[in-house]
């Protein structure tokens, strides 16, 4: 595989992974916020640090999108007794909203960009997809489970 390859798939699994999580509307946020703020949903209460350590993102870039997102009421900031820490969790229907939207099947989505693609492919490029993501993960500290294919083999 080429990098131009590689590029261009990057560029038609966002677009995927944005349809799959409704991430196409007004309230639009881009990947690193959408990182951030699903990490803080899964991990109430954590600092930049963790969330920096978590997502590989740069701290810069964190401290930006928590400060933001705090002024927007989406997050709250508790400072701890060390003024450095942080501890920052999402409001109830913030958090509730971004679950939901990361927690969605890609199958559809799947379905809608490759629609030259029969099932038993779709299938398969879910498994590929999953596999990837499991081996680019290993050794980097992510433990968010990869969901698995449903028993009876649907995407």
């Amino acid at each position: 595989m080429r990098a131009a390859e590689l590029h261009r798939l990057a560029r038609l699994l966002r677009q995927i992974a944005l349809e799959a999580t409704g991430n196409t509307g007004s309230d639009r946020v881009n990947a690193g916020e959408l990182a951030v703020l699903e990490d803080v949903a899964r991990h109430p209460g954590s600092t930049v640090a963790d969330i920096v350590s978590r997502t590989g993102l740069a701290q810069s870039l964190v401290s930006r999108i928590v400060h933001a997102a705090a002024d927007a009421g989406a997050l709250t900031v508790v400072r701890q007794a060390d003024r450095r820490k942080l501890r920052i969790e999402l409001a109830p229907a913030t958090r509730r909203s971004i679950l939901q939207r990361a927690d969605n099947d890609v199958g559809d989505a799947i379905a809608t960009h490759t629609p030259m693609l029969s099932h038993k492919d779709r299938v398969a490029l879910i498994r590929h997809l999953r596999a990837a993501s499991m081996l680019l993960r290993q050794g980097t500290g992510d433990a968010t489970p990869v969901s698995g294919v449903p028993a009876d083999g649907r995407p």
